[in-house]
């Protein structure tokens, strides 16, 4: 059976989240939705992560089975009329039968956007939390979760017995008048988890908590009061194959 990869970009505040839910407006449900109507068939749209409520993305990548072969740039034409404005696919290309959008990744990139001041324009993409950030002392908290680390404490607690073991490859801060920029790239993500870090971090760059806070949570002995940073300060940027490389 033939087998197709995009990628694909959506506002994640029009949405509750990546994954079906009954009687929500998901992006994989308005996918589905959209290519049952284009194929005339029921098409399972397998995603790359599953990001949250809020949670926006520029580079999610999905993949589904059809029965019959796909004239793509038709396809991704109807595809792109049939959903919302808040959704756009990319990049329609037939690939090998053992591709897997999750399991054949070998990183994702996550931005995650602080405003330093009010925006109305960028309100929608970025958090504005209303206090001055160190950004030495920002940087230094992040720095300190790159590397292959237990990441249990920095994610929704689970007990599905799936490992909390994840690499981060990069953990940086850029900044200029009106942005802070995290970028965190690692081989896996757990449920939150980079909201979680930069909750602690942006708490750590605030100085409402000391340096070597995210050594504690790593390690399991931090005591004290977290925040999460919001969905909607968070976009799924990047995910990468050893053979898909697209725009």
């Amino acid at each position: 059976m033939p087998r197709y990869r995009f990628a694909v970009e959506y506002l994640g505040s029009a949405f509750a989240g990546w994954q079906v839910q009954p009687g929500q407006s998901t992006v994989q449900g308005e996918l589905e939705r959209a290519f049952g109507i284009c194929l005339r068939a029921p098409i399972a749209v397998t995603g790359a992560g599953r990001t949250d409520a809020g949670v926006h993305a520029s580079g999610q990548v999905a993949h589904f089975d059809s029965e019959v072969e796909l004239e793509v740039r038709r396809v991704q034409r109807s595809i792109n009329a049939l959903t919302s404005d808040s959704v756009y696919i990319r990049s329609l290309e037939r690939c090998p039968p053992d591709f897997h959008a999750r399991y054949s990744a070998l990183s994702r990139r996550y931005r995650y956007r602080i405003a330093l001041r009010p925006t109305a324009l960028f309100g929608a993409l970025a958090w504005y939390p209303g206090f001055r950030i160190d950004l030495d002392r920002f940087r230094g908290a992040l720095s300190e979760v790159v590397g292959r680390h237990d990441f249990a404490n920095f994610c929704v607690p689970r007990d599905d017995g799936k490992g909390t073991e994840c690499e981060v490859l990069r953990a940086e801060a850029t900044a200029d008048a009106a942005f802070l920029e995290v970028t965190l790239e690692a081989n896996r993500f757990l449920h939150k988890m980079v909201r979680s870090i930069v909750g602690a971090a942006f708490e750590i760059g605030r100085s409402a908590l000391p340096g070597g806070t995210m050594r504690l949570i790593l390690e399991g002995t931090f005591r004290g009061e977290r925040i999460w940073a919001p969905a909607h300060g968070l976009c799924l940027e990047r995910v990468a194959y050893a053979d898909y490389d697209y725009v």
